[in-house]
């Protein structure tokens, strides 16, 4: 009997039961495959403030959140992308120049090997050091070459043998200077030697002051070395002979034609350099002539002017340019290595001078005048040594072997300090 309460029991049928579990499972599946279907939800961007965020109150705790550190890595970005790009680095050369390499018999004597060729290499090993620290290395060359061992000759019409250049070049020379009153003391056989030697032997070797053709007379000497172009002009006052027949033989100061190679060369060049022979022989001071072709140079706006041919130091002065700037002239560098008979003429000059290029324009820097000395000394073959070097390397032991006995470091800085101080 069932109680007063309870309810008849009910019989679940099967159909029943499979229908709710498909009914179950098929919204499982439509689930399933909405979920799988949907758009994924976008990520969450942080938009940097460009406007200046508001300023918290004094007591107020910072927050150092990484949202807060947004914008002052926008503005050091900003920063690395505005700044201006580092300045060029400047472009420089350092250039020397020493004095007449006049070449005596005694010399060439001197330099005689046994089997008649000729060494003049250790006559330049003192200075070969020194040379080595420049880009440009100028030496002025007296006398003129020559193939012919018969018109090898001393003063006064001086001819050499051509293994000179290649002491020249081997103790690092690159610039040799050939204009001169001795250049054409053999003619057109000492100008064609000596050119054809020079480029026959030493193609790196820059001559100047001669030709042999007009195309080579109007072919303008340019240097290039560390980035920069140097042009380099090479003058003389004259000849003590007769004139080449061709004008173009030889690099004459003449005003006309040096103001169209100095406009042709500024035109070409970062710097233009001048040698000068010029001068009077044995004077320790520039006179009028000198004066006024460095008036001239100054006013062409030149760069440096470096002057030989009086035999003896003269000093060194800088000059106001037609532009404003300075330009250092050499007036006379003296003897480098010779064989002349007094201790004035055994006192040299070198010039040491700095070209430099930058976003200011060009400039010359660390002008100097340093001096050198001709050593002489005998040689147990009866002949001489010859050892051209600084003043400041020459001691009292050299001086007490030098042919001429007064030629001592205290005398030549004596007379180097006076020369240089007249002018000053």
């Amino acid at each position: 009997m069932r109680g007063k309460f309870q309810q008849p029991r009910r019989h679940i049928s099967l159909r029943a039961v499979l229908t709710v579990l498909g009914v179950a499972a098929l919204a499982a599946l439509v689930f399933g495959i909405w979920k799988l279907t949907r758009p994924a939800p976008l990520p969450e961007i942080t938009v940097p403030v460009l406007a200046a965020p508001a300023q918290p109150q004094a007591d107020a705790p910072q927050d150092t959140s990484e949202a807060q550190e947004a914008p002052a890595a926008r503005e050091l970005e900003a920063e690395v992308v505005e700044q201006t790009p580092p300045e060029p680095a400047e472009q420089s050369l350092r250039l020397m120049a020493v004095g007449d390499d006049l070449i005596h018999n005694s010399i060439y004597w001197s330099a005689e090997q046994p089997d008649g060729s000729y060494d003049f290499t250790p006559f330049y090993q003192d200075i070969s050091p020194v040379v080595a620290d420049y880009d440009l290395a100028c030496i002025q060359q007296e006398t003129i070459f020559v193939n012919d061992p018969a018109l090898y000759d001393n003063y006064p019409r001086f001819a050499s043998p051509t293994a000179v250049g290649d002491a020249l070049a081997q103790a690092g020379f690159n610039v040799v200077t050939m204009a001169g009153n001795h250049c054409y003391d053999k003619g057109m056989t000492g100008i064609t030697d000596t050119l054809t030697f020079w480029r026959e032997q030493h193609p790196e070797v820059t001559v100047l002051g001669i030709h042999d053709s007009q195309e080579d007379a109007d072919t303008l000497r340019i240097a290039e070395q560390n980035g920069l172009r140097v042009a380099l002009l090479d003058y003389t006052y004259g000849v003590n002979y007769e004139k080449p027949e061709d004008a173009w033989t030889v690099d004459f100061l003449d005003r006309d034609k040096v103001a169209q190679d100095l406009e042709k060369a500024r035109a070409q060049a970062d710097f233009v350099i001048v040698f000068a022979h010029w001068g009077e022989e044995g004077e320790f001071s520039p006179n009028d002539y000198q004066r006024d072709w460095a008036e001239f140079f100054a006013a062409q706006n030149v760069d440096a002017v470096i002057g030989g041919h009086p035999h003896v130091l003269q000093p060194m002065e800088t000059l106001t340019r037609a532009d404003g700037k300075t330009m250092p002239v050499y007036y006379s560098l003296g003897n480098f290595l010779s064989h002349q008979m007094s201790a004035e003429q055994m006192l040299g000059g070198m010039a040491s001078l700095r070209l430099v290029k930058d976003d200011a324009g060009t400039r010359v820097e660390d002008a100097e005048l340093l001096p050198t000395v001709t050593v002489i000394t005998h040689k147990d073959t009866g002949w001489w040594s010859y050892r051209p070097m600084l003043l400041e390397d020459y001691t009292d032991e050299l001086a007490a072997q030098h042919r001429l006995p007064e030629t001592t470091p205290d005398y030549l800085w004596s007379l180097y300090d006076q020369i240089t101080d007249k002018e000053e």
